[in-house]
């Protein structure tokens, strides 16, 4: 029997498949364990599969596309205002198949071994950057107790700390001694660690022309070119680049009622790593704008004269994510006006 849209409430060890019929009437809507889902997906005609982009749904996006169905992955928020009851593996089922049938549904698309490849080293890496940045505040705020003051920045703390624990004139103890050095330790092994995962990143993606055309876009280096890869794909997934920006959180949040509208902040939805690091890279490019005199800089010159620097940048950076779509979609470099 030919189905109009099946969904899948994915879990660690029980699955809950929910098959609608062409007048979206519910024709099953049963539980299966890990070892019989594929089992139970290959007793049903290829047809459109839609599941949570959640844990492990894009593994089993691409174990499910091998069958010959075509899978979707929508994003949680859109499937709870469809919870009707309780909340169970039953009723959320029948909420995804339900939020799936939206004219507005927006889908996340499966990813690709080599982008769970690139996404991975890529949170591995943002991980050790973060207990990196925790070690070095943690030496410094230690040293501090003692009256030893580093300069700001970690370059500083480095090339510091050695001459420090050789100086016996250091007001440090033994102990302070010895607990500076493990520290310090620490602290250089997570530089050697986060160096060889930016190393392996850089090797799977050599011969990678998108991300060789992502490093043309002033703001976007060899890091954000890796995790605009593995969170994007295929950027003919989007409509255009204002879809994309929108998706990555970058475009103003609108209420209204009535006559009445108003615009207030950037929405922040989407991948929070991937908008951080095009803010920080439309900072870079805002820094530097008075030295150029291209199409982008000239833009930013004239909105510098009338809005908050900050604002400046989040405007940038949205402007980068279009931009980001049309390098993609269009398979092209950046060319600067």
């Amino acid at each position: 029997m030919k189905h109009s849209v099946i969904s899948i409430d994915l879990a660690k060890t029980v699955f809950q498949i929910c098959a609608l019929n062409a007048d979206n009437t519910i024709v099953s809507n049963k539980k299966h364990s890990r070892k019989q889902l594929l089992h139970a997906m290959r007793q049903f005609e290829p047809t459109e599969v839609i599941m949570e982009a959640c844990y492990s749904s894009h593994h089993w996006g691409r174990e499910i596309q091998a069958l010959g169905h075509t899978v979707k992955l929508i994003p949680a928020y859109q499937v709870k205002p469809f919870v009707v009851g309780n909340k169970n593996d039953h009723n959320d089922a029948i909420a995804i198949a339900e939020a799936s049938r939206r004219p507005k549904a927006s889908f996340v698309a499966v990813k690709t071994l080599e982008q769970q490849d690139i996404q991975s080293l890529q949170r591995i890496r943002e991980r050790l950057v973060k207990q990196r940045t925790a070690t070095a505040h943690q030496l410094r705020g230690l040293m501090a107790e003692y009256g030893v003051i580093v300069p700001v920045g970690l370059n500083k703390l480095r090339s510091s700390v050695p001459d420090i624990l050789e100086d016996a004139q250091q007001p440090l103890t033994m102990t302070a001694r010895g607990f500076v050095h493990r520290l310090y330790r620490e602290l250089t092994a997570h530089d050697q660690h986060v160096k060889a995962l930016e190393a392996e990143l850089k090797s799977l993606l050599a011969n990678n022309e998108d991300y060789q055309r992502l490093q043309t876009i002033p703001g976007i280096g060899p890091i954000s070119a890796a995790t605009l890869m593995a969170s994007i794909g295929d950027a003919k997934f989007f409509k255009n680049g204002r879809q994309m920006a929108a998706w990555m959180g970058l475009t103003p949040k609108q209420r209204g009622s009535g006559e009445k509208s108003r615009i207030t902040g950037i929405s922040k939805r989407g991948d929070r790593t991937l908008r951080k690091l095009l803010i920080h890279g439309a900072r870079t490019v805002l820094n530097w704008c008075e030295k150029k005199n291209d199409e982008l800089n000239l833009w930013l010159k004239t909105l510098k004269k009338r809005m908050h620097p900050c604002k400046v940048v989040v405007a940038l950076a949205n402007k980068l994510a279009r931009i980001v779509w049309a390098v993609l979609a269009k398979k092209r470099p950046y060319a600067i006006a």
